[in-house]
């Protein structure tokens, strides 16, 4: 995922440098970028420095990758990548023992939300993802045994009768878990809009499954984070239906209240 987020600023500035190209000869150095592509800096560098005001540190160091290879070299830009590595690095390092402990005392509701922020943080982290998967195997495995005492002790199938049960529960679960799973990588990529109608869907068939309110709760602060410097209003909606699912989220509400508040 690294190599292909690499490839994608290179070919971004590449494309920015040849459409400001003409047939004029070489210049002086002094001169050698275009109005575009200094535009293009300039708003690069607003972002990136907006972003890392507002600690949206995975987007920082996206915008800090794209100036360093736009001018390689230059101090300012190594810094200012290099600090929001760090950054983000620190902010994982936090919150993996916590997810790691909230997971050995069975909290897994909150492991989940932990792995969840590492993701928004590290895209390509495979342990916070591959945890994740683990947990909601861990979820459906307790699913599935409480379904499967229930059908014991009533004694109410014919072994044929249960073995298809087991069956369909199998393929419900697995089919659950997808939808989790698929709804988590939806986010992680910003596409929250998907994610939550993915995640509702989910709760219409199953209103009180925990783990899908909390992601969908997740999603939502996420989205309301990342919607807060352009769409206040639109931010402010997404805190509220975070705070409506997930009422003990302390970071939604003091965001909220943060962003409701008068000057």
């Amino acid at each position: 995922m690294k190599r292909c987020r690499t490839w994608l600023l290179i070919f971004t500035l590449f494309s920015m440098m040849l459409a400001a190209c003409t047939s004029t000869p070489p210049v002086d150095q002094s001169a050698a970028h275009s109005p575009a592509v200094d535009a293009f800096e300039q708003r690069t560098l607003a972002n990136a420095q907006s972003q890392m005001q507002q600690e949206h540190l995975a987007e920082a160091v996206l915008s800090w990758e794209a100036l360093s290879l736009l001018r390689p070299g230059h101090p300012m830009y190594a810094q200012q990548l290099k600090q929001a590595r760090d950054l983000v690095a620190q902010k994982v390092a936090e919150q993996l023992p916590a997810a790691r402990q909230a997971r050995q005392r069975g909290a897994l509701d909150e492991a989940s939300q932990r792995y969840l922020s590492i993701l928004a943080l590290q895209p390509d982290n495979t342990g916070a993802a591959q945890a994740l998967r683990d947990i909601e195997q861990q979820r459906n495995k307790q699913l599935y045994l409480g379904r499967y005492s229930r059908l014991t002790l009533a004694k109410a199938a014919s072994s044929k009768q249960m073995a298809q049960g087991k069956q369909a529960a199998n393929t419900t679960l697995a089919a659950e878990r997808n939808a989790l799973e698929h709804a988590a990588l939806l986010a992680g990529q910003g596409e929250f809009d998907d994610a939550i109608t993915l995640l509702q869907q989910e709760l219409v068939a199953r209103p009180k499954d925990g783990a899908t309110i909390a992601l969908l709760a997740d999603v939502y602060y996420r989205q309301a984070t990342s919607l807060e410097a352009r769409d206040k209003p639109a931010a402010v909606a997404a805190l509220r239906q975070c705070l409506r699912l997930a009422p003990a989220h302390t970071e939604a509400r003091r965001k909220l209240a943060q962003l409701t508040s008068k000057p």
